[in-house]
């Protein structure tokens, strides 16, 4: 029980950190203590600043997001491991805004990342299962769902622009189309 609640302080933290390129670490700990406040009330054995400076920091020594230090103030910003790490739990919400209803469109991403690059290799192929990609062949993935836009942000993101070719295509020969649909078990737009 405890990991879910630090989970969701995670996830809050870094929701307000994508909103913008960087922000005062003092305001992020205030954001996050009024929202802790509203839903536990004065209920807390642990204040809420002590939790949520514990978490940042540790946030930090995971390099999920970076301190900025100034004579003033202190900064945070998302680090690209963060936005990984905020890709994966929106993709693992069951609320998230993607269509499940299929276009017409098939979304293939073709990977050549080098065995130098194991994690990378390993953090792709764990957000391509996530995100509900069947695997054709062994460096083939395929998708009915419009993800195009988050792949080629997160080549982008992880320097794998060389790496990650991203296709969307209507026309498959009919036999795999009609095999894809039944793995996906989709439904064509009218």
């Amino acid at each position: 029980m405890k990991n879910k609640s630090k989970i969701s302080l995670q996830e809050l933290i870094l929701r307000i950190l994508a909103k913008k390129r960087a922000c005062k670490q003092e305001d992020v700990t205030e954001q996050i203590e009024i929202l802790l406040d509203e839903n536990s009330g004065n209920n807390r054995k642990v204040k809420p600043k002590y939790v949520v400076n514990r978490t940042i920091k540790k946030m930090i020594q995971d390099e999920m997001i970076s301190q900025h230090d100034t004579e003033q103030s202190s900064f945070l910003s998302l680090s690209s491991s963060g936005r990984q790490k905020l890709r994966n739990i929106k993709l693992s919400s069951q609320n998230h805004l993607i269509s499940t209803t299929w276009d017409g469109y098939w979304r293939i991403v073709i990977i050549d990342i080098p065995e130098s690059r194991k994690k990378d290799q390993d953090a792709i192929r764990y957000i391509l299962k996530k995100a509900q990609f069947i695997q054709i062949k062994s460096s083939v993935w395929i998708s009915p769902y419009p993800l195009e836009h988050m792949m080629i942000n997160i080549k982008t993101d992880m320097k794998l622009e060389e790496e990650i070719m991203v296709l969307v295509t209507n026309k498959l020969d009919p036999m795999t189309e009609q095999i894809l649909m039944e793995k996906f078990s989709t439904k064509k737009e009218d």
